[in-house]
């Protein structure tokens, strides 16, 4: 019987000893993978401060680019400069790959110029909406939307007011909403808003060769080819849309930044006017 005893306990011992080293691997365990998380989540922050890093130098270097232009080639902006060449392709950075990319805002009709209530920025934007099929009484509420509550800084207020998704979706490859002097560039716009504001899609074409063959266009070019000067354009711009994107490790970060250009007395001043940021 005391050799049972002995035995039970002895068993005993040992399903306790095995116990405890169960609980301390498992502790071990926990351990061991807390680290891991905590080393993770500090390579996830420092790819994130890195990929932040490299976004704000991307913007940086379009700020510089677009001074720089604006003081050696104040007459127009065009396609062939350099802003407009820059960043086309991603490039390699240490520990990932960095792109970035500078639109011209102004090469899309600006709907804060019917803010001022004159007759001509009205019929254009009359004939774009036309040329993308949005209804009359639609047309109707943006421009007294704009009238009313205008300047508008996006098109969040249109869909406030009822304006669908869908026509938003209509307008936003042609309209945007600018600062109300922000004039539509006639050196970046693109070929299907210029055969609208053309009316004839065969002089828009001879323009826009003309402007391939040479750069841009001028006043005169528009009078060679007999067109003449839709209200509301211009051969410049002063405000563009910097997307950058950054991809570090497994983070990528693109930051979206809107640029404004001011000249005056020989000076020019660039400033950031906005700017959001997203993930992936």
């Amino acid at each position: 019987m005391s050799r049972r005893i002995r035995r039970d306990r002895e068993g005993m011992i040992l399903l306790n000893v095995l116990l405890v080293l169960a609980v301390a691997s498992v502790a071990v365990l926990v351990m061991v993978v807390a680290q891991d998380i905590q080393v993770q989540r500090g390579t996830r922050l420092r790819d994130a401060a890195q990929a932040g890093a490299y976004a704000r130098a991307g913007e940086l270097s379009a700020v510089t680019v677009l001074r720089r232009d604006a003081l050696v080639a104040a007459g127009t902006d065009n396609l062939s400069e350099p802003w407009a060449a820059i960043g086309q392709q991603a490039i390699d950075v240490p520990g990932g790959r960095f792109s970035l990319a500078i639109e011209d805002e102004q090469s899309r009709f600006n709907i804060n110029a019917m803010k001022s209530g004159d007759s001509g920025p009205i019929a254009t934007f009359q004939r774009i909406g036309e040329a993308i099929g949005l209804a009359p009484e639609t047309a109707i509420r943006v421009a007294t939307v704009v009238r009313v509550a205008g300047p508008l800084t996006d098109f969040g207020l249109l869909r406030t007011a009822g304006v669908s998704g869908a026509d938003i979706a209509r307008m936003e490859p042609y309209m945007i909403a600018l600062p109300e002097a922000a004039t539509l560039n006639l050196n970046t716009v693109g070929e299907p808003l210029l055969a609208i504001l053309a009316g004839d899609p065969a002089l828009a074409r001879d323009l826009v060769q003309q402007r391939q063959e040479r750069g841009f266009v001028l006043p005169a070019d528009l009078g060679t080819l007999g067109l003449t000067l839709p209200p509301g354009t211009g051969f410049t711009s002063d405000h563009y849309r910097v997307t950058t994107t950054v991809t570090v490790g497994d983070t990528t970060q693109r930051l979206t930044s809107r640029i404004a250009r001011v000249r005056g007395d020989g000076r020019v001043d660039v400033f950031v006017s906005g700017r959001r940021r997203s993930a992936g």
